[in-house]
């Protein structure tokens, strides 16, 4: 009665032990930098593996750690692996301890064998080891293994445990049995914009001041990871920022219209303003002042996009870039002037149109155009003509010959007329003529509450 108690009794304990110990592998992930890797050759030493197994263990049985292909370095495994037995004086607390001798190793797994094991004691004096205490809960200490730089490149290194009998059956395989060594993560981040270029440009001030303010401005910052900790970090040796205006559309302006932290290059004729910093730059504000007195220039709207590159060298001594954003948009400027929608008109083989723009004032401005069809598609008019101040400018053969341009000959278009000079100063009038009969006067969206 009291050998089946005892039986019982430690029976319950190993499974209390299993459960509380489920066989885990565990090591502190390393974090490579992606930019800084490159030309990096030497081997990298990963933290201590180790792993806890869930089974009882006996001579013969077979442990393998697996790698991706082709990532360790076959020679850095120790021959023997030694693991304490875990004494206590409680019996169900106490582990087994075991050696295990290295059987095989190549680029990918290192397998070792059980060729021991050690019974724990009871800690009293004199000691008394137990005689029936299994390696359930046990740690196996790998240690650190060395893999190959190029491995981390392709892929992140993990480690996966199986275990079998020696008569190849499986063993030990409940719990978390893989984990990740090393992985690599870009060490830059994103760019958000703090304000954008949204000046609207005066044309009763002949489009050489702003509505409000004697400047314009564009702030960003680019947030990038915490990389305390990371392995091979690349160093930041400039950063770059470019903003694009639209061709053709700053070809007045200067240098030192913009202003910035950095250095800055200007491009008139690519209406591109470049800013070169010394190391990584994350924040700063790109501000635009125009020209005043006899060097103020008529501005032009636009709007305009940036680029943000960092430009570093690798740990590997290879220099390389990061565009963190391209394309990013950064705003626009726009016309305090006159837009008018016509949201008729046919055209045939035998309409005729008519389209008259009015300007009463004495700046002369513009015509830009735009259409849309009923079958929904968009006509990009372009300029199609200047209206003088003080002048009727018809503008039906323009309209017209832009739209034959553009493929659109038969039909009803949408046309939208957008003059260069102040809004109160045009008036559209816009009808048809069908076959010399059919007369239409054709209302427009504007109103000037005259």
């Amino acid at each position: 009665m009291k050998t089946m108690m005892k039986t019982t009794l430690v029976a319950a304990s190993i499974a209390a032990v299993f459960g509380a110990n489920a066989g885990t592998v565990t090591v502190t992930k390393q974090v490579h930098s992606t930019e800084g890797l490159a030309g990096v050759t030497a081997n990298q030493t990963s933290n201590s593996i180790s792993y806890k197994v869930a089974a009882a263990y006996a001579v013969g049985d077979k442990i393998t750690f697996t790698f991706p292909e082709g990532a360790l370095v076959a020679t850095s495994f120790p021959s023997q692996i030694n693991v304490a037995a875990v004494n206590n004086a409680t019996e169900a607390n106490a582990i087994a301890g075991m050696g295990l001798g290295l059987l095989d190793s190549d680029t990918k797994s290192v397998t070792y064998r059980v060729t021991s094991l050690s019974q724990p004691n009871n800690m009293a004096t004199p000691a008394v080891d137990y005689t029936s205490r299994t390696t359930i809960g046990a740690d196996i200490v790998l240690g650190a293994i060395n893999y190959k730089a190029a491995s981390i490149t392709a892929a992140s290194v993990t480690v996966t445990v199986t275990s079998v009998t020696s008569s190849g059956d499986n063993l030990d395989t409940s719990g978390t049995r893989t984990a990740t060594v090393a992985e690599t993560k870009t060490q830059f981040g994103s760019v958000a914009l703090g304000s954008k270029f949204d000046a609207v440009i005066n044309v009763a001030e002949m489009r050489k001041k702003f509505v409000s303010g004697t400047a314009d401005s564009m702030s960003y910052t680019i947030t990038n990871p915490t990389t305390t900790g990371w392995l091979n970090l690349a160093t930041v040796n400039t950063s770059g920022v470019t903003v694009f205006g639209e061709s053709g559309k700053m070809s007045d302006l200067v240098k030192a219209n913009f202003s910035a932290s950095g250095t800055t290059t200007f491009d008139a004729t690519a209406a591109k303003l470049a800013v070169a910093y010394t190391g990584m730059v994350t924040n700063d504000t790109i501000t635009f002042t125009p020209p005043t007195g006899d060097k103020a220039v008529v501005l032009e709207s636009q709007g305009f996009t940036t680029d943000f590159v960092y430009n570093y060298s690798s740990a590997g001594s290879v220099a390389g870039s990061k565009t963190v954003a391209t394309g990013l948009a950064s705003g626009e400027w726009k016309l305090n002037g006159a837009t008018v929608n016509i949201p008729y008109m046919p055209y045939s083989t035998n309409a005729s149109q008519i389209i008259y723009v009015s300007n009463e004032g004495s700046q002369a401005g513009d015509v830009i155009a735009t259409a849309f069809d009923d079958q929904g598609n968009v006509y990009e008019l372009g300029t199609i003509g200047v209206a003088n101040g003080k002048t009727v400018t018809k503008l039906s053969k323009q309209v017209g010959d832009a739209l034959l341009a553009k493929g659109f000959s038969t039909g009803k278009v949408s046309i939208t007329i957008t003059v260069n000079a102040p809004s109160a100063d045009i008036t559209v009038y816009s009808s048809y003529n069908v076959g010399g009969s059919d007369r239409g006067f054709v209302n427009t969206d504007q109103y000037k509450g005259k």
